[in-house]
């Protein structure tokens, strides 16, 4: 075997990305698909990287540092092979033509050639003393590798040749970089190759061409200072961008290959640190700790199309990984830290968007009967109403109103918190109708959904009411409840109301002007007969109406208390001679 210096690429071959170790050939706004994700706990004790292999629909798993062989197991988590004496392997690539995995053995200094049709080791590749490769790629029929050499600022990249005999080995592919660790290495099918460090903060990137079996310089070395620490990070199938997650921003960022100018980003959340992208160019966007998901992006899309949450359960770095036709997503989740065993997270077809859960979304106003230019608290309660698995719907709620005049503060619109039922969120907002008029409102609460919800509307009705000008007019309690007809201005009145402390005086005709806005649990005076005076009217449809249990006459003076306040929609005819009797029917309690 040959050693010499030159400068070395990775590819993509056969449509897939190799990427970190992944082999990549690479579905809330967008639903949450949780009934779609089945768990199967792997039978290794540490996690390092995944490998996809869809031609026989394996997936190869490495453990790193202290490991001694890698995992095979099928699309369904079950172990197929487990490949001996693999010491320390991490980063892990694919051939173009799948018929070889490429693993990179530190712990060997060396990297090995596995046949995926006998899952055994057909060949194994030194690459010297001391230099510890970490991260592998393939393209154009040459191996590429991230390795750290003998001490701290060593790190370069190296080249084999597997077609020659014996192959060759190339250290010191970039001799004008200078590496503090093994760069990863992301390839595209096209020859375009990106390395990015992985244990500095913010990190330094480069890109190549090496289309042609050489690296020419695309983008030099450069820190690029809007990142944190590198964890993952892939080529786009086109080979124009490279997607990173870097753990800080708190979303994706798209760089362009050819100069690794900033161009996009994908949106998501803290601490980015898994990328896999299909065929297609849908793009798995992994994120840990504040929320442990992963959320599949159309490409260049603003929006996911699905979401999918591992609940308390982090995602490994570099844990995600697509098939090449984007029908199966692999995520594998970590329950205790980075060294806790892992688990296998099987996702059928991300890239369809998952129908949103139904929710409905009930209206209730309190009070719902109140005096024209009064406000009133509307509260819109949405609820999951999946069958199984209900999440908590988010966003917002607006609210409207059947009647002009009516003013809903900020808008009329509410963010939803959760309450203490699964599933269920609510937000209030204030409404006060407009003094055009008395009479039912109806108030109409409209949800317009989130990722994983669908959009519903409820209503509830305000009846609006007013009190006559100068006072109010009386009924006896015997007379309140809702649907009765009663009579509230009359020369007859104390004969038509009945009063639970007694009779009321017969002078009495039914209004007292003492208290000009009535308040529950007051008293009022009035004179007798017809000192008082009503107004002239028309009364209200909807009035206001003072119910008494006790009504007395001292002298000229008729005192009455204000036990409760109804609405009554008045009937037509009154007028304030009492040979005109106030009537109409009791339709609300309100106090």
């Amino acid at each position: 075997m040959h050693v010499r210096k030159s400068l070395a690429a990775a590819v993509t071959a056969g449509g897939f990305v190799i990427s970190v170790g992944v082999v990549t050939s690479v579905g809330l706004s967008a639903a949450t698909a949780q009934a779609a994700i089945t768990a199967v706990p792997l039978p290794i004790t540490q996690y390092s990287h995944m490998l996809v292999d869809p031609v026989h629909q394996h997936l190869f798993f490495t453990s790193g540092s202290g490991s001694s062989s890698i995992l095979v197991t099928d699309y369904s988590g079950q172990t197929v092979a487990t490949i001996p004496n693999e010491p320390d392997a991490t980063g892990l690539a694919l051939s173009s033509d799948g018929s070889t995995v490429y693993a990179a053995l530190p712990g060997a200094d060396a990297i090995s050639a596995i046949s995926t049709s006998t899952l055994t080791e057909t060949a194994r590749y030194s690459t010297g003393a001391d230099t510890g490769p970490t991260y592998v790629a393939y393209t154009s029929g040459m191996i590429w590798f991230g390795y750290n050499g003998s001490s701290a600022g060593e790190a370069q990249i190296g080249s084999i040749n597997p077609g020659t005999s014996p192959a060759t080995v190339t250290l010191d592919a970039s001799p004008a970089d200078f590496w503090y660790a093994a760069p990863m290495l992301t390839a595209s099918a096209g020859g375009e190759l990106v390395a990015g460090e992985t244990g500095e903060s913010p990190p330094e990137f480069a890109s190549f061409d090496v289309s042609s079996g050489t690296a020419t310089v695309l983008a030099p070395q450069e820190r690029l200072e809007n990142d944190a620490i590198l964890r993952s990070f892939q080529i786009t199938p086109d080979g124009q961008d490279v997607v990173i997650a870097s753990g800080y921003p708190y979303y994706h960022q798209i760089y362009q290959v050819s100069d690794l100018a900033a161009v996009s980003s994908y949106p998501t959340t803290t601490y980015p640190n898994s990328v896999s992208i299909s065929d297609d160019g849908y793009v798995a966007a992994g994120t840990f700790g504040g929320a442990n998901a992963i959320f599949m992006f159309a490409p260049g899309g603003s929006n996911p199309v699905n979401t999918y949450n591992f609940g308390s359960n982090s995602l490994a770095d570099d844990g995600a990984a697509l098939t090449p036709d984007g029908t199966e997503l692999f995520a594998v989740t970590l329950a205790g830290g980075s060294t806790s065993a892992p688990t296998l997270n099987i996702v059928p077809n991300p890239e369809v968007p998952v129908a949103p859960d139904p929710t409905s979304t009930d209206v209730t106003c309190s009070p719902g009967a109140i005096v024209a230019g009064q406000a009133a608290s509307c509260t819109a309660t949405v609820t999951d109403t999946a069958t199984s698995g209900p999440t908590t719907p988010t966003g917002t709620v607006t609210f409207t109103s059947d009647s002009s005049g009516g003013i809903f503060p900020s808008g009329g619109s509410c963010a939803l918190s959760p309450t203490s039922t699964s599933g269920q969120a609510s937000c209030s907002v204030s409404y006060t109708p407009g003094h055009d008029g008395t009479g039912s409102q109806t108030i109409t609460g409209s949800y317009g959904g989130d990722s994983t919800h669908a959009a519903s509307s409820g209503q509830d009705t305000v009846l609006v009411y007013a009190f006559p000008p100068g006072g109010g007019f009386v009924i006896g309690d015997g007379n309140s409840a809702n649907g009765t007809a009663v009579t509230f201005w009359g020369a007859q009145w104390a004969k038509d109301n009945t009063l639970s402390g007694g009779p009321a005086p017969s002078s009495f005709r039914g209004f007292e002007d003492s208290a000009v806005s009535p308040v529950c649990g007051t008293s009022w005076t009035t004179g007798a007969g017809n000192s008082a005076s009503p107004p002239s009217g028309p009364l209200p449809l909807y009035m206001g109406v003072i119910v008494a249990s006790s009504i007395t006459n001292s002298g000229s003076t008729i005192s009455g208390n204000t036990l409760h306040i109804v609405v009554v929609q008045t009937n037509s005819g009154y007028e304030p001679n009492p040979g005109h009797a106030g009537t109409g029917t009791v339709v609300a309690q309100v106090c």
